[in-house]
């Protein structure tokens, strides 16, 4: 275990090395803010649709925003440029588990962006645009559970793509397909709420409303008590389906190597 949270404070550590980088990356948080939000309030004015108004559209946007920041599908990054290098073996002959290593690697990029983007990202937005306290206190913990489902339903998609490029030796396509799937059916930027109902059952059917809609949902309360556990449920689910194919792939993709002579 101190293996791999030392491997997580090196990560961190190596990410200080890109802070000249942290303005930047604010900044174009709050310009892509200030888009989205513009285009709400064109959008919604002073008027209630589907029992949401703009200032929780606002907070919406504010939340999914600051989530996007922390969600771990992109280390299929990782694994990509590991498999082009070579340098997969290295990890493999490691006393390290190569997907905890993976996800360690991940966590301590996590806390460096937690610090540096997400807080002062979200004390930006709250100052410029307003960011609305969380409903209820009791929903409190819930949301926490909700973002804690969402960063391994990420890591666990971000994962999946990369065991791929064991076959293909690369993912751009795949990545390029989830990638929008993720961006429609998390409802990062439209909500579930103004889909059709069709394509809401769609989204229903799927692991990416994890990734933006439910922990908002349930920040603002638009969720009740039976529908935020029956989410929490269906998200815990969704995570041993996605652990279950990312052993299996893995499983698979190290024999693959054993035969390539690797």
């Amino acid at each position: 275990m101190m293996a791999y949270f030392s491997q997580a404070m090196k990560s961190f550590s190596r990410s200080m090395a890109y802070r000249a980088e942290v303005w930047l990356q604010i900044g174009g948080n709050i310009l892509f803010l200030l888009i989205q939000i513009s285009i709400w309030k064109a959008l919604l004015g002073d008027s209630i649709t589907s029992g949401v108004g703009l200032k929780e559209m606002v907070s919406y946007s504010i939340l999914n925003t600051s989530l996007s920041i922390i969600l771990m599908t992109h280390v299929h990054n990782q694994v990509d440029e590991s498999l082009k290098t070579g340098g997969i073996m290295m990890h493999l002959v490691k006393p390290l588990r190569y997907p905890f290593f993976l996800f360690a690697d991940e966590a301590g990029k996590n806390m460096y962006k937690i610090v540096f983007q997400l807080i002062p990202t979200l004390l930006i937005a709250a100052l410029l645009f307003g960011l609305q306290p969380i409903s209820a206190s009791h929903d409190l913990i819930p949301f926490v559970a909700t973002v804690m489902i969402a960063l391994l339903i990420s890591f666990g998609i971000g994962y999946l793509i990369a065991l791929v490029a064991f076959w293909f030796m690369t993912t751009f396509a795949l990545r390029w397909t989830v990638g929008g799937l993720i961006k429609i059916f998390s409802g990062s930027f439209i909500p579930l709420w103004f889909f059709p109902p069709v394509w809401q059952d769609v989204a229903n059917m799927l692991p990416f409303k994890f990734l933006g809609f439910v922990p908002a949902a349930v920040y603002l309360g638009k969720m009740t008590s039976n529908e935020i556990y029956q989410n929490i449920i269906v998200g815990l689910i969704w995570i041993a389906i996605l652990y279950g194919l990312v052993s299996l792939l893995w499983w698979k993709a190290l024999r693959r190597l054993a035969i390539q002579g690797g």
